[in-house]
């Protein structure tokens, strides 16, 4: 008979640098899982309903009055000068009395369309913009700047009061 001895090896001991790799590739497998679960994951879609409430915003409305008033004056005073056409001052002061309407109300009158102030609980704005479209876009320079200047004051100042 042979001697078993020599056919049996010894056992076979691998060297500790592949026990590392291998750790390290576990944990780059799981890292990949992790960001790929991450990156899926259903996010919290914001909404009305889980909006954190904030503080009211108190705005002194004679201060904006004034603001605004000083700048229809100045847009009546340089068509007067004649710096500026009639379309331009009537393109200034329907500006004007749209980005009053946003600082004082938040009602973001200054990106709408006229389409879209018809749509809107604002008549009275929407009558002054609407009157000053004619003029805005007339390439005959007829419009009256005295006239429009003064119906943007007036909503200016009738804005605290309602």
């Amino acid at each position: 008979m042979q001697d078993v001895s020599k056919l049996m090896n010894g056992p076979f001991y691998y060297s500790f640098i592949w026990l590392i790799i291998g750790l390290l590739f576990l944990a780059i497998v799981i890292g990949i899982i992790a960001v790929i679960f991450y990156i899926t994951r259903r996010k919290e879609i914001k909404s009305l309903a889980n909006l954190k409430p904030q503080a009211p915003k108190v705005i002194d409305i004679e201060a904006l009055k004034a603001k605004y008033l000083a700048m229809v004056d100045e847009a009546e005073r340089l068509f007067k000068e004649r710096k500026t056409k009639a379309s331009v001052a009537h393109q200034q002061l329907s500006l004007i009395v749209r980005l009053f309407y946003y600082e004082a109300l938040g009602f973001h009158a200054d990106i709408l369309t006229l389409t879209d102030l018809k749509k809107s609980r604002h008549e009275h704005l929407t009558q002054v913009i609407e009157e000053y479209y004619p003029d805005e876009f007339d390439g005959l320079e007829k419009g009256s700047v005295a006239q429009s200047a003064e119906k943007a004051r007036e909503l200016i100042k009738e804005q605290g009061q309602q």
